[in-house]
């Protein structure tokens, strides 16, 4: 409590980690990859690629010093960001939202936001379920969240917020076996001590 947040390249970890909700009982986990792309007004514009197995995440996202990722976890609940153009990373608290099987938007988020489903629409080829999430806490504001019903996974996300607003959209979704070694840290690579940041 009290710690400053972490400055990530371009203040988009905030954002991204919105898109990682995956929805109730899907008879398969979703396991997936594509194109990501973030619009964000204070960050810009960035683009890059996800890989999706279940509740594990990575996103890997073009920078101006390179390519920067993040890996999510969840056996952990930990979130590893690796540093573009260095071998180094840091290891956090996992700050993002995931579901399993047995869960749902509505209820995850029940304690700190009201969650209403506003129709259905199609995003990428896929049948979506659209969301309106309004927090309870103004400063996270509203978000809108389109999950794939096939995928069992957002593939569309638009956040405002007094700090930002975004749009987080996955393209070129090509489902199938991810390899887990994307879910590790590389060979080589040292945590960074997180202290001498607060």
């Amino acid at each position: 409590m009290g710690r400053r947040k972490i400055p990530l390249i371009g203040g988009l970890l905030a954002v991204a980690v919105l898109v990682v909700l995956c929805t109730c009982a899907p008879s398969k986990a979703a396991e997936f990859s594509a194109s990501m792309t973030i619009d964000s007004a204070q960050g810009g514009k960035m683009t890059g690629k996800v890989y999706v197995k279940g509740n594990w995440l990575r996103q890997d996202l073009d920078t101006p010093m390179g390519v920067q990722s993040v890996i999510v976890n969840p056996e952990d609940n930990l979130m590893y960001v690796l540093m573009p153009g260095q071998p180094i990373y840091m290891e956090m608290e996992n700050q993002q939202v995931t579901l399993n099987e047995e869960e749902s938007i509505e209820s995850k988020l029940s304690d700190v936001a009201d969650v209403k489903k506003t129709g259905k629409e199609k995003i990428q080829g896929y049948t979506c379920i659209k969301y309106l999430v309004t927090y309870h806490d103004s400063n996270l504001g509203k978000s809108t969240i389109w999950v794939s019903e096939k995928l069992n996974y957002p593939i569309k996300v638009y956040t405002e917020s007094p700090q930002d607003t975004a749009t987080i959209i996955y393209s070129d979704i090509v489902e199938g076996n991810v390899d887990p070694a994307l879910f590790e840290i590389p060979e080589g690579y040292k945590k960074m001590d997180t202290k001498v940041l607060y």
